[in-house]
């Protein structure tokens, strides 16, 4: 009796140890749980072809993540937790691809605001309102006859689908195969992306790292590349090795006037995974969320908090009693 006495509490202990390794109490605060919102995701850029839904290149605009409170959305800061900006957009803001801010007043139309840019210059002196500008609308087509990734943009002229050099992306890229066809504004042969077809994941040197067998995939980040099989998402790391299986749901959703193909359409919205960023990345799965790290270990487990969102060096968003707050990994020593 004393035996299975002794065995019981052994397995309870070793119980209480693996949810420790596996849920919250390996992280702390480093904000505490203060802001009301309903949601937070990351600022990312919007109307970008292939870049949609991706993070901007500047760091600084890392710190800077969307917040919805009610039926209106602000900015807050992803290191701090406090508002930048007041709830006052009536729909999520995000970044066209040259870095500007694509923000919406009450009648729903972009805003172009001189006080508001001031206000934002702290986080990048070029970050500005600018209503109508949309940047380049950028995908990544693979060249099956040079065996090289090429760079095909719609609104860029004389582009003519330049071979993508190796320094103008260190991060994983999403191809379709490409096909050439004459394009009248160009005056030129350009390479096109084959339409509704499936993506491989690629270096920019032009290393095919899979076959083209992913319905979807978006730019990598964090050393992982998001694809996507039958509705649901996964990542593979730089050697093409699926680390996170295709399993989990989208995390933050994104809307657009363009479709995958850049061309316009009527409101468009996807569910994007998230970005793998210095915490881990952020999964989804029958509306509960955790947290994972690049090599797919579970970091933080599902339902440890009502929600978790990407933020900026090493922290992580928490939603803890319907406010949200900023957790940090407790140090090893």
């Amino acid at each position: 009796m004393k035996a299975i006495c002794r065995m019981a509490a052994a397995g309870l202990l070793l119980a209480l140890l693996a949810g420790c390794s596996a849920g919250q109490s390996s992280y702390e605060w480093a904000v505490e749980p203060r802001l009301q919102a309903d949601k937070i995701e990351p600022l990312a850029v919007s109307g970008g072809g292939i870049l949609e839904g991706s993070l901007p290149k500047d760091e600084a605009l890392l710190d800077l993540c969307a917040a919805q409170q009610g039926k209106l959305w602000g900015l807050v800061d992803g290191r701090t937790g406090e508002w930048v900006v007041e709830p006052r957009f009536s729909q999520r803001p995000t970044l066209c691809p040259d870095g500007h801010l694509l923000a919406t007043g009450p009648d729903g139309a972009l805003l172009s605001d001189p006080a508001l840019d001031r206000q934002l210059a702290a986080y990048d002196p070029e970050l500005q309102t600018e209503p109508g500008h949309g940047g380049l609308g950028v995908e990544y087509v693979w060249d099956a006859e040079s065996a090289q990734v090429r760079r095909h943009s719609w609104n860029e002229s004389g582009a003519q689908s330049p071979v993508l050099e190796p320094e103008e992306s260190g991060e994983l890229l999403p191809v379709r195969k490409g096909v050439w066809e004459y394009n009248e504004l160009e005056g030129a042969q350009v390479m096109k992306a084959q339409q509704k077809g499936l993506y491989a994941a690629a270096t920019a040197d032009g290393k095919l790292l899979t076959d083209f067998v992913y319905e979807q995939a978006r730019p990598g980040s964090g050393g992982l590349i998001a694809v996507e099989k039958k509705g649901k998402w996964g990542y593979l790391n730089g050697q093409g090795e699926l680390v996170i299986p295709c399993k989990y749901d989208g995390v933050w959703s994104q809307s657009t006037d363009r479709d995958m193909q850049g061309n316009d359409s009527a409101v468009w919205q996807r569910i994007w995974p998230a970005p793998c960023l210095e915490a881990g990345v952020v999964v989804r799965k029958g509306g509960e969320y955790a947290l994972l790290s690049s090599e797919g270990k579970t970091l933080i487990g599902f339902g440890s908090y009502q929600a978790l969102a990407p933020a900026p060096d090493g922290l992580v968003w928490a939603k803890q009693g319907n406010l949200w707050g900023l957790l940090r990994p407790v140090s090893a020593s």
